[in-house]
């Protein structure tokens, strides 16, 4: 309205002025117009260009991600329309199927050829099946499934499950499916394997005694069978439709009617306990099956399933015959057992009816042997000797394996001295070795710790026994021992002994049986050289008890070698030795390499500094030292330095100490105590005298009363009251524990010594009945009590502590043992004197043509005691302790040699004293001691 105005007033005022033609104007006007709206058009298509563009390009963003979300899924997905036609497919379908996706667009799955897709069972094609599902997924408007077989990418047949499901329209209704491909063929083969396990379980449990079973409870708390195979019928009697009520649900779980009732609370507690607690459960039942009643053995394992369910797998299995062989077996352990303590208590008796008069044979020989005899009757004590010797060790080793057999030996672990154990083994065995003229030598590690924790009883056993095979089947050369440390962890060491020697050796094939008890290499060694074939395999027994090992080697007539290797605790690492050694320095000059080494060895664990110079090498200008060790022969290596010479004596009957003016060592063996003394000796400054013989009888201490001895074997009463008379005791000796009861009521006594084995009452009831008596009387002195056994099996010595005992002797009792024994009960005994090293040769003095030698050794000791007993009263007017205790030592060391009467027993005590108290003591001792010297010197022709 606006705008015609305005035209017509333009036209009004345009008209007055111009008078053209109002057609002309109106022509304007409307040109003018469809020129803007024209312009006005053309702004709108090219907006409208612009969005379509843009929309364009955000569609394409879109499908060209969701095709890399399609391709991107590892397994096919096929998109189809309603008629079942592809609208997309990704990459996978091209990997797994073979099916081009840009080729398969816009057809349907019945138009697709030659794919890899596998007949199905049925004969139906697979694109068919595949069309089907799409076209059923959208009629029904639901998921649909099935499982195809096909042939992937690599070639290998697979098994896919296909799954379609419906597409909707914004409307809702079904325009299409999507399917998917899932690649299940790892399940299918798992699935099959345990159907083909299943199966096999079904087809074999019936033919076996066996029920395997799987059982659950629900929610609803009823157990239900998931699986049962086997033999149900055999082992219970029943089937498997009458195990269940209704469906899967067990019928009075587990069949408690077909249970012996005497094991039916057994099992409930069992179920109970595997209702409430996951693990492994088993019981031993009996249940009637078929053919009666049969043991079965439950095995079952309870676990909680993730729904809270439980589920119980198990088997159950007869062992009806397994019973039956069991029992048998009890059966034989139980007269197998009863065999074993048959042959135990026979060995017992066995041990005391022959130990017993074995300790009147061997007793009354060591007296005998201690009598004047002739040559030719000391001999032939000698030859019974042996002969009664040979038959205690074939009874010590029948026992001793018997033991080991039975596993009733114990080991007893304590601190000992290895060096020294090993001395006093090879000096039990030397005598006989020289009888043969056999050479003895013995190293031993300088690195070896002074005190080892072990058996040292045991190892001893050990050694001996080797000893005595190398010296028995050694006719000529020599038998040597060596002692090294092959490992040390600080804690402990492991120690190798080795025993070898230059007999007869044995064959190869022959060694492999010399472990075996009663075995030995040739059955004529029995003959020749006696023995029971037991001694290495007691060896053997006893080195595995400690946990080491043994081994054997030897070759036919070179000789044998047997090595031992054990790992022992360390209890002291450095060596006991005598302080004034230290830091001394030793040359050792001999001929014999072997003997230089161990003497160094044992040198140097002395504390001394060691220098080895070979006779065949000159000595060093400016050589000096404190100690020198030559050959017997070699004075010139004497005279070429200033040091106090020691003699080294290799020969068959040599003893270590002065001799001819000269000190002396002797070699053969080389023992540690021997090499420590001979030291000490050698830096003092007189010598001592001669000690190639000691006393007939040991040195014990003061009695404190009588002994009352507790025997009824008479020959065992005759020989104990000898042996004590000769060790200084006086006793009362009975016939059996009812006189002995009475005579310690009546009596006081310092001791008593009991047989066990005895008429009335034996000996571990008189031990309770004396202990009882001690705590009525409220007694404050507890009266020590020996037993005297000839029962040598393992368990005696507990036996005798519980009866009240405080030691045993084992029969045949000996002077040795037995002085041993008085020592450490004595009331009035002290600690064992210390430093005094005595060595028995008990028969040294009594052997006809000794009186000579006895007598100038009697005139040497008298001359030296003079000059002793001079240096002891200085001693006391200086207050010096020390030397007076250094003094007694070689005055003790000489005169034990010829008595063992209270004067040494007095003067050990003084040496355990302190420095103090002996001074007190030392001037009433010296008078008794000049009374013992002037007794000897009466003697001295």
């Amino acid at each position: 309205m606006t705008l015609a105005l305005f035209i017509s007033n333009v036209a009004s005022g345009w008209l007055e002025a111009n008078p053209i033609s109002l057609a002309v104007v109106v022509l304007a006007v409307l040109l003018s117009l469809t020129a803007l709206l024209a312009l006005a058009v053309l702004r709108m298509l090219f907006v409208q260009r612009q969005k379509l563009a843009q929309a364009e390009r955000f569609a394409q963003q879109q499908a060209a991600l969701a095709k890399a979300q399609l391709d991107a899924v590892p397994f096919p997905i096929l998109v189809k329309d309603a008629a079942g036609r592809y609208r997309a497919l990704n990459q996978a379908c091209l990997q797994r199927l073979g099916i081009d996706p840009i080729q398969a667009t816009g057809k349907s799955s019945l138009e697709l050829a030659g794919q890899r897709w596998l007949p199905l069972a049925d004969g139906t094609p697979p694109t068919q099946r595949l069309h089907q599902l799409g076209m059923d997924a959208v009629s029904e408007d639901k998921v649909q499934r099935s499982e195809l077989d096909y042939v992937s990418h690599d070639g290998r047949q697979r098994t896919g499950l296909f799954l379609e499901a419906p597409t909707h329209a914004p409307d809702g209704s079904a325009d299409g499916s999507i399917g998917v491909l899932l690649d299940i063929t790892e399940y299918r083969q798992i699935e099959l394997s345990a159907r083909a396990t299943e199966q096999s379980l079904r087809d074999i449990t019936p033919r076996m005694p066996v029920v395997v079973f799987a059982a659950r409870r629900g929610h609803d708390r009823q157990p239900r069978l998931a699986f049962v195979a086997g033999n149900l019928h055999a082992l219970f009697g029943l089937t498997q439709s009458e195990l269940l009520e209704r469906d899967d649900v067990l019928r009075d779980w587990p069949f408690h009617d077909r249970i012996h009732p005497e094991d039916v609370p057994a099992l409930r507690r069992l179920l109970q306990r595997a209702t409430r607690h996951r693990g492994t459960v088993t019981l031993d039942f009996r249940a009637y099956g078929a053919e009666g009643l049969r043991w079965i053995h439950l095995v079952m394992g309870t676990r909680r399933l993730p729904d809270r369910k439980i589920e119980w797998i198990g088997y159950f299995i007869d062992t009806t015959s397994i019973n039956a062989h069991n029992q048998t077996l009890l059966a034989a352990r139980d007269a197998a057992e009863r065999a074993s303590k048959a042959k135990a208590d026979f060995l017992a008796t066995m041990s005391h009816e022959i130990r017993t008069p074995m300790n009147g044979v061997i007793g009354m020989l060591e007296l005998l042997g201690r009598t004047a005899l002739d040559q030719e009757q000391r001999e032939l004590v000698h030859a019974v000797e042996d002969s009664a010797g040979v038959l205690l060790q074939v009874l010590n080793d029948v026992l001793d394996f018997s033991k080991l057999e039975a596993g009733n030996v114990r080991l007893d672990d304590e601190p000992f001295d290895l060096r020294t154990l090993l001395d006093n083994v090879v000096g039990m065995m030397a005598g006989s070795m020289h009888k043969k003229s056999l050479a003895v030598e013995v190293g031993a590690d300088a690195t070896l710790a002074g005190k080892l924790v072990g058996d040292s009883v045991r190892i001893r056993q050990i050694l001996l026994n080797l000893l005595n095979n190398a010296a028995k089947f050694t006719e000529r050369g020599g038998v040597s021992v060596g002692l090294r440390v092959i490992g040390d962890d600080g804690h402990a060491q492991r120690v190798r002994i080795s025993v070898t020697d230059t007999g007869i050796g044995i064959a190869a094939d022959k060694q492999a049986t010399l472990f075996t008890p009663f075995s030995q290499a040739e059955s004529w060694t029995t003959r020749r050289y006696g023995g029971t074939g037991l001694g290495l395999a007691i060896c053997r027994h006893l080195v595995q008890l400690m946990g080491g090992s043994i081994e054997l080697s030897s070759r036919l007539g070179e000789g044998t070698k047997v090595t031992l290797e054990l790992r022992l605790p360390v209890a002291q690492r450095e060596a006991d030795r005598p302080p004034e050694l230290a830091g001394r320095h030793a040359i050792v000059r001999l001929a014999s390499a072997g003997t230089a080494s161990a003497l160094a060895a044992h040198l140097s664990t002395l504390g001394l500094t060691v220098e080895q110079i070979p006779p065949a090498q000159p000595m060093r200008r400016g050589a000096a030292a404190n100690l020198l060790f030559i050959d017997a022969g070699d004075q010139a290596s004497a005279a070429a330095i200033a040091a106090q010479p020691i003699l080294v004596d290799a020969g068959d009957n040599g003893s270590s100490g002065v001799r001819d003016e000269h000190l002396w060592l002797h070699a053969n063996p080389l023992k540690w105590q021997a090499v420590s003394r001979i030291c000490v000796q050698a830096l003092q400054p007189l010598a001592q005298p001669a000690r190639g013989a000691v006393p007939s009888t040991p040195a014990v201490a003061a009695p404190a009363g009588r002994v009352l001895v507790a025997e009824d074997h008479p020959i065992s009463q005759t020989l104990i009251r000898r042996q004590l008379g000769l060790l200084g005791w006086e006793c009362d000796v009975v016939g059996d524990g009812h006189a002995a009861l009475d005579a310690l009521r009546r009596h006081d006594y310092a001791m008593l010594l009991t047989d066990c084995q005895m008429p009335l009452m034996n000996g571990y009831e008189l031990a309770t009945a004396w202990r009882q008596y001690e705590a009525k009387e409220h007694r404050h002195t507890r009266l020590p009590i020996i037993a005297m056994t000839a029962n040598a099996l393992d368990g005696e010595i507990e036996r005798c502590r519980d009866a009240g005992m405080d030691d045993y002797l084992s029969k045949p009792v000996q002077l040795r043992p037995l002085e041993d024994k008085l020592r450490a009960w004595a009331p009035q005994a002290k600690a064992d004197p210390p430093a005094v090293e005595p060595v028995f040769f008990e028969d040294v003095f009594a052997a006809p043509g000794m009186e000579d030698l006895r007598a100038q050794m009697l005139q040497a000791m008298l001359k030296t005691s003079a000059v002793d007993m001079q240096k002891l009263e200085q001693a006391i007017a200086q207050s010096d302790g020390e030397l007076a205790q250094r003094t007694l030592h070689r005055v003790l060391g000489a005169l034990q040699l010829f008595t063992n009467g209270r004067v040494m027993t007095d003067g050990r005590a003084l040496m355990a004293a302190d420095a103090d108290r002996a001074l007190v003591a030392l001037p009433g001792y010296l008078k008794n001691l000049g009374s013992a010297l002037d007794e000897l010197a009466q003697d001295s022709p």
